[in-house]
């Protein structure tokens, strides 16, 4: 950050701070029902499956709320959203404590109308204050929401379930979701302000729409991103399940190789936003696209007989691979669009993001259903990983 006012550095890292640990909490209370299903679906009397139908509402909420985000950032401001997705996101944990099939519905209806505003909102404060030569790695470094938020979901989770039952733990997160919404409030007056204030107006709901349908470059990482995210989302939801039901682990160690591909995602995130910073980015999410592939491949055989070091060690591949994309496809986002229209157009990559996060986990779920085993789920996601390698390597999506 050398060169930067001081005070455009302090607002900068305020900034960072508010979107990365309001992002890590409600990744967090996303995980919870996946990290956890083994304990709570049969309490509620659903399939293994139900893990697949959690998933895909959720990030379809998300992909419906992502919509409404530039006229929210307008009305509240950013951070104001940022604490309104924390209290929604509690919500949805409370409805999650009452172990009924309507309410598990409705848990997955509020966290993912948290889940869907956290990126475009984020972009759109810190594309204001974060200096072109640094804009991957300032993306990246607030993507590490995603990694840290799943992590902490990979120990925490498990071990409140444990100790003090699933119910009073989704007691427990909601507590803390609420308290982190009030501690944000300090930073709200410096950051929720400028061409960022309240009442300042917004786009038409169709937008985020126009800004990826148009075609071009924005287009070509919406449709990289929705590939992507089908892997990412299903990794995610299903790891944990996949484990404990297929390999035999139980919930605690599938936590911990969850916790394991997660915490490598946070050190690769930081690596490649400054990798991204000096080589073609689409050369970079190519690269990340290949090793998707060979991750997906890795796990075909996935079974009871699957040494625990192969298994940490593709769990590490998915976690660098999987989720270091993030960061990098946001910051093009942010570039491509253009002042003023920031959320709008990461609103639009955030809709197909949305779209592979509830394609992937229902399709990996029917076939692990009807199938028995994810071997076929797996190579579908190989192939959806190896896609984007067609268009991303055109020449205008790879300028920087």
């Amino acid at each position: 950050m050398a060169g930067m006012p001081e005070a455009q550095i302090a607002l900068l890292r305020q900034a960072i701070g508010v979107t990365l640990g309001a992002q890590a909490l409600v990744v967090l209370s996303s995980l919870v029902l996946p990290v956890t299903a083994a304990l709570v679906l049969p309490d509620i009397g659903l399939p293994k499956a139900a893990v697949g139908w959690y998933a895909s509402i959720l990030f379809g909420a998300g992909a419906v709320s992502t919509l409404a985000t530039p006229q929210l950032v307008a009305a509240l401001g950013p951070v104001r959203l940022h604490q309104a997705m924390l209290a929604s996101a509690a919500a949805g944990l409370l409805a999650l404590a009452l172990a009924h099939p309507l309410a598990l519905a409705a848990s997955a209806l509020l966290v993912g109308m948290a889940y869907g505003p956290a990126n475009p909102a984020s972009s759109a404060l810190l594309s204001q204050l974060a200096p072109p030569h640094l804009r991957n790695r300032v993306f990246s470094i607030k993507q590490v929401a995603v990694p840290v938020g799943g992590a902490s979901a990979g120990v925490m989770v498990p071990l409140l379930a444990a100790t003090l039952g699933w119910q009073a733990a989704c007691l427990g997160l909601a507590l803390l979701l609420g308290l982190a919404a009030m501690a944000v409030q300090p930073w709200r007056w410096r950051l929720d302000q400028g061409s960022l204030a309240p009442g300042k107006g917004g786009l038409g709901l169709l937008a985020p729409f126009a800004a990826v349908l148009r075609g071009g470059p924005t287009m070509r990482l919406g449709l990289a991103s929705l590939c992507f995210a089908c892997v990412q989302f299903t990794f995610s939801a299903f790891l944990a399940t996949v484990l404990v039901t297929v390999a035999g682990w139980t919930i605690a160690a599938a936590g911990l190789a969850l916790t394991i591909g997660l915490l490598v995602s946070i050190a690769a995130r930081l690596l490649l936003g400054w990798v991204a910073d000096r080589v073609a980015p689409a050369v970079v999410l190519c690269g990340l696209g290949a090793l998707m592939a060979a991750a997906c491949l890795a796990c075909i055989g996935l079974g009871p007989a699957t040494p625990v070091w192969l298994v940490w060690l593709v769990a590490g591949l998915f976690g660098f691979a999987a989720f270091g994309w993030n960061g990098i496809c946001l910051a093009e986002t942010a570039r491509l669009a253009g002042p003023g229209k920031v959320a709008a157009a990461t609103s639009g990559v955030m809709m197909m993001i949305y779209l592979g996060a509830c394609l992937g986990p229902a399709l990996f779920g029917a076939l692990l259903s009807g199938t028995g085993g994810p071997a076929a789920g797996f190579l579908v996601l190989g192939g959806l990983a190896l896609a984007p390698l067609a268009w991303l390597r055109i020449p205008h999506a790879a300028t920087k």
